[in-house]
């Protein structure tokens, strides 16, 4: 049976038996891959702790016939401030989730390893976790194709950026920002988006900084209109919303209680 070192982080768990764990790791060689940790979910395990979600883990798996085999895993990084702050640490879940739902196993991403790896630092420190958890959609989206048009019209492609246009809202289903004159000739559903949410994305889509990252705060005139394009534009490509997308709109809106209290099964739905 070969086995082979890679560094991974835990995007999450799921028990198996009584006693393991299958856990879904994204790798910088080897890309998103599952595997079991036996014996896991026993306190004494020495792979108990380092099979939690948001670890980063020096790991030693061993090739299975289905799955993989976690053998060893050495903790290089458990994001304690993340962890510690309910907030932060539904931003971090969010990040993996949607790396979870844009990738697919065993296709190497060092680039979207090393951009969760980075998100996760920034929101420990960052001064406005929403500006670094856009700027990480908007990178990731890039990485994947997915990344909406932002520098000119969808429709006309005339320039947003350098011309005399103004944005006229976002259009999820063209995948990008309208003019004003195309906005208002639209059948399809338009999102207000001003000139304002139009420059704070592009800057959040190329900010490669770290610790400037960590400084920028998105102006609050224009938080709505970004969460609301990004969110509906991602709902599209996936087909559905990430789960915890419901639960990061109700933290931004002080509604988390009402939320928490709903039927599991309205939940489900929305």
């Amino acid at each position: 049976m070969a086995v082979y070192k890679t560094n991974a982080l835990v995007l999450r768990r799921i028990p198996l038996s009584e006693t393991d764990k299958i856990l879904t790791l994204f790798t910088r060689e080897y890309g998103k891959l599952s595997a079991v940790a036996k014996g896991s979910r026993r306190t004494t395990s020495r792979l108990s702790g380092a099979t939690e979600p948001l670890m980063l883990l020096r790991a030693l798996l061993a090739e299975g016939m289905n799955l993989d085999v976690v053998t060893q895993a050495e903790i290089r990084e458990s994001f304690p401030l993340v962890r510690g702050d309910f907030g932060l640490f539904l931003r971090a879940t969010y990040a993996c989730e949607l790396l979870d739902r844009l990738t697919v196993e065993r296709d190497p991403a060092p680039e979207a390893f090393d951009l969760l790896l980075s998100t996760l630092y920034v929101l420990q420190r960052a001064v406005d976790p929403d500006a670094a958890l856009h700027a990480y959609e908007l990178q990731l989206m890039a990485q994947v194709g997915y990344e909406p048009r932002l520098d000119a019209c969808v429709r006309c492609e005339r320039d947003l950026i350098s011309g005399d246009l103004s944005p006229g809202g976002f259009s999820p289903t063209r995948g990008g920002v309208l003019c004003l004159d195309c906005a208002a000739q639209a059948r399809e559903e338009v999102l207000p988006f001003t000139l304002l949410a139009l420059h704070t994305v592009i800057g959040l889509a190329n900010q490669e900084d770290a610790r400037a990252l960590a400084a920028t705060e998105i102006p609050i005139e224009a938080r709505d209109a970004i969460n609301r394009a990004l969110r509906a534009h991602l709902r599209l490509r996936l087909e559905r919303d990430v789960k915890s997308t419901a639960f990061l709109d109700a933290l931004r809106i002080g509604a988390m209680d009402d939320l928490l209290s709903a039927p599991m099964d309205s939940q489900a739905r929305d």
